[in-house]
């Protein structure tokens, strides 16, 4: 089955890089309510183009596309919707444009999400195509709000069933089972001396280190402080623009939102002055507490604003985090609303889906092991799902980065895994495969027999032993014993088997005796 999956993925390499790249051309910046709609759309109707079933919520958010069935569903969540571009400057194409150059694929939302949303669609292609038998519904469920407040997940659960179990391709390899809180802090700052600020402009993306920051103080010349952009949630990587224009004019302790900025956040990623994490283990490393990181910086009217993300510890309440900031409320000078609170997320490794997701990682030569994510990512909106991929620890990490970036050889093999583990997980041929030596001759006939009694309902003797990993004289005996019982019939032609007269008369007499 594997070596089927993967030389159908490498045949496919040309049409997934068209497909993310036309995606990839769509501006549907998270807010962009149209552009969303349009991305949306233009997947779900490559999907039909491909022989899915689609569907989507009444309020046009999320889309499914659907194969398979069964009394389980395996859900894998991705969206359409990305963050801002940051400085067009720091771009090495236009971030819009969609680019095939020196062996990636360059653009905004190639690694986070479109990109994974198109190789995800392109593995449930290929278990159409080979005819990989399913036990179990799969539903690809595609968001168009993951960047903000998560609007779209709430949609899709007041209409639809929430899967019993599943991934979200958005983050890294191997798996991350538990994920930190998550949390947008907004304050607006009293300023004494709003007027002399004729210029505050910095970030446009709540969950993104900001790259640049512009400031014009009255009577002194524009200033531009240039950093390094990068996930909000591993600040070490990048450098903060609005960090560091806080230091510069730490001098102006005029304004009260630099003084903050200073006292708190400028120098520590974790914003321990603020004491958020008090009450959790004092040994846990910087990574491990709660990361609390400045992400906008504006003037608003007469009135600063800045958002602060928080990645909260296990541990830390949301009402530790309202705590923490109204500590300050007075000495600085500002009002605050808390966004989107979302609490810690744990999955038990020890559940089925993520051993064989393990097993399945492993098999392409890969030292599998669980994890937990820094970001938050759509796996903390159902319970029993995991981050999974798409970037290896070799692969240049940058989502929400300028030149965000995914290696072709990448995509392909993450592709590959996705499709093997879906195929796995989601199909009786897991178990044939995990039982077989377990199982007598009669049970491997029967199971045998069983598969038939699904779609694509034919089979010949290579396709089985490809699929189940039984040996060809086992299959092909198991075969013929069934044909010569009537229970299955042997077309002369193509040699494919699917169910004979007695299996259809048996099946005849047990929907006579339910009516």
């Amino acid at each position: 089955m594997r070596n089927k999956i993967d030389s159908y993925i490498k045949a496919r390499r040309s049409e997934m890089i068209e497909d993310i790249l036309e995606l990839i051309r769509i501006k549907s910046i998270n807010g962009c309510a149209a552009e969303n709609t349009e991305a949306l759309n233009l997947f779900l109707q490559k999907a039909e183009a491909m022989g899915f079933k689609t569907m989507k919520t009444s309020t046009g958010d999320v889309g499914i596309v659907e194969l398979g069935s069964g009394d389980q569903t395996l859900g894998i969540l991705v969206h359409m919707d990305v963050v801002g571009i940051g400085d067009t400057d720091k771009w090495t194409y236009p971030p819009f444009e969609g680019r095939v150059a020196k062996g990636f694929l360059w653009g905004r939302g190639v690694v986070d999400d479109k990109g994974p949303a198109v190789m995800c669609l392109y593995a449930l292609k290929a278990i159409k195509e080979l005819e990989i038998p399913l036990n179990k519904r799969v539903w690809l469920i595609v968001g168009t709000s993951e960047e903000a407040e998560w609007t779209d997940i709430a949609s899709f659960k007041k209409e639809f069933p929430v899967p019993d179990f599943g991934f979200s391709p958005d983050g890294d390899f191997p798996i991350y089972n538990s994920e930190k809180g998550y949390c947008d802090v907004q304050m607006r700052f009293t300023e004494p001396c709003i007027d002399i600020l004729e210029k505050l402009d910095s970030g446009d993306s709540r969950n993104t280190i900001p790259s640049r920051a512009e400031v014009k103080i009255r009577n002194q010349e524009n200033l531009v402080f240039h950093g390094i952009s990068c996930h909000s949630s591993a600040p070490a990587i990048g450098i903060n623009a609005i960090s560091k224009m806080a230091v510069e004019l730490g001098y102006r302790t005029e304004f009260n939102f630099i003084r903050f900025l200073n006292d708190f956040l400028a120098k520590d990623y974790n914003g321990e002055k603020l004491g958020m994490d008090k009450n959790v283990h004092a040994d846990l490393t910087p990574t491990q507490r709660s990361i609390i990181v400045p992400t906008i910086l504006k003037r608003e009217g007469d009135k600063v604003l800045l958002n602060v993300n928080v990645r909260s510890c296990t541990g830390v309440s949301k009402e530790d985090v309202i705590a923490a900031f109204m500590r300050q409320k007075e000495k600085y000078s500002f009002e605050m609303e808390l966004y989107d609170f979302l609490e810690p997320m744990f999955v038990d490794e020890k559940e089925e889906f993520l051993q064989v997701m393990a097993e399945v990682y492993a098999d392409y030569g890969y030292e599998s092991s669980f994890q937990s994510a820094l970001g938050t990512s759509y796996a903390k909106s159902m319970e029993h799902f995991v981050s999974f991929g798409p970037v290896f620890q070799t692969e240049p990490s940058c989502a929400h980065m300028e030149d965000e970036r995914m290696s072709i050889t990448a995509m392909i093999t993450a592709t590959q895994i996705y499709t093997t583990y879906i195929a796995t997980m989601a199909s009786p041929i897991g178990g044939i495969r995990k039982n077989a030596e377990k199982m007598t001759s009669l049970e491997k006939a029967l199971f045998l027999l069983g598969l038939f009694t699904d779609p694509p309902y034919h089979y010949d003797v290579p396709g089985l032993v490809e699929l189940t990993g039984m040996n060809r004289t086992t299959v092909y005996r198991n075969l013929s014993t069934l044909e010569k019982a009537g229970l299955l019939q042997k077309d002369p032609t193509t040699k494919a088997y699917s169910l004979g007269p007695l299996a259809e008369k048996m099946g005849e007499k047990a929907n006579d005796s339910r009516t």
